[in-house]
């Protein structure tokens, strides 16, 4: 990995939610998470999503890529393989890389019309 590669390759995001329901019009305003992640480095990065529940297992990996020198915006809501990211139900996350990157959490909340967004970097471990 060149040294323009920052960040790390494990964060952890204990506080996740997507609303069940929207206000704004579709796709733009469907209330949503999504991880910004980005890739400083040289090469290709595979990031693995496990999620992690109050009573259930856990879902995952749910498996996305950067390229060398790019960012990568994924909407957990948008997430279906190998199960669709449950709506209106509280989870965490934890982000594995195989290469150091920067994450970070950003939520739309519009089930009111007037919309709330709220962003965080997550912890890295």
């Amino acid at each position: 990995m060149g040294e323009n590669a920052i960040g790390r390759q494990r964060w952890a995001i204990p506080d996740g939610y997507i609303p069940a329901w929207s206000h704004g019009p579709d796709p733009e305003m469907t209330s949503h998470e999504g991880l910004s992640i980005l890739n400083t480095g040289d090469r290709e990065v595979e990031v693995r999503i496990t999620l992690y529940f109050t009573d259930r297992e856990p879902a995952g990996p749910y498996r996305v890529r950067v390229g060398a020198r790019r960012t990568n915006h994924v909407r957990m809501n948008l997430l279906t393989d190998p199960e669709p990211v449950p709506l209106g139900t509280p989870y965490a996350s934890v982000v594995e890389a195989d290469a150091p990157v920067v994450v970070q959490i950003t939520r739309l909340d519009s089930r009111q019309a007037e919309n709330a967004l709220l962003s965080t970097i997550a912890f890295p471990v």
